[in-house]
């Protein structure tokens, strides 16, 4: 099985956990991690950007001016897209961005990125870790780990008072081990994750 070691809040070495293969030991494909990255940023997208067509600008429907004999070019509407204030010709409308992804190919794609966070020696397991909701004490926790200034995503079993005393540190995301996202451990340098917290990654994968 895989380990990895534990730390208190101050960064000191307390034991080792033993960690199942299929969470903390799996193959990393990078075409995994792309599809569901790509599928989380696309179902975040509202698509409601809309520009109005020529049917739908507001002004008059009259001809600017006769068919011949002006020297102009024909005209048949000022609503065309060729004109100041007039339609758009092809423009965004309304649509759904969003994309499935199989469970199993998300489980994937999670265990696969977890592996490689302890495959590179920077992913820790945090015992008792607990905050009374002030952002000093998160930055206390991670000068004691050597980890100041880096990316860090903590793995919380859903305590919000760490969420709101990360939330003010540059780079440092708090997050619920059972809804984190791919794309939040993919853009990290180092995962922490409270050793309470196991037992969600476990149900999310096993």
């Amino acid at each position: 099985m895989a380990e990895a070691r534990i730390y208190t809040m101050k960064g000191e070495e307390v034991g080792a956990v033993k960690l199942p293969d299929e969470l903390f030991a799996m193959g990393v494909s990078t075409h995994v991690l792309w599809e569901v990255v790509r599928a989380e940023q696309n179902n975040k997208r509202q698509g409601n950007a809309c520009a109005l067509t020529r049917a739908e600008v507001r002004g008059s429907g009259r001809k600017p001016w006769r068919q011949k004999g002006t020297g102009h070019a024909r005209a048949g509407s000022f609503k065309s897209p060729i004109w100041r204030s007039g339609g758009v010709a092809h423009g965004p409308r309304p649509r759904f961005f969003n994309l499935k992804i199989n469970r199993k190919v998300r489980r994937k794609a999670l265990a696969g990125i977890l592996s490689e966070r302890l495959s590179e020696g920077n992913l820790r397991v945090i015992r008792d870790l607990s905050v009374g909701g002030k952002t000093s004490e998160v930055r206390e926790m991670l000068g004691g780990n050597g980890l100041t200034g880096k990316k860090a995503v903590i793995l919380t079993n859903g305590d919000n008072l760490v969420a709101r005393a990360a939330g003010n540190i540059p780079g440092v995301f708090a997050v619920a081990a059972s809804h984190v996202p791919v794309t939040t451990l993919v853009n990290s340098e180092v995962v922490l994750v409270a050793e309470n917290a196991l037992e969600q990654l476990k149900a999310r994968v096993i």
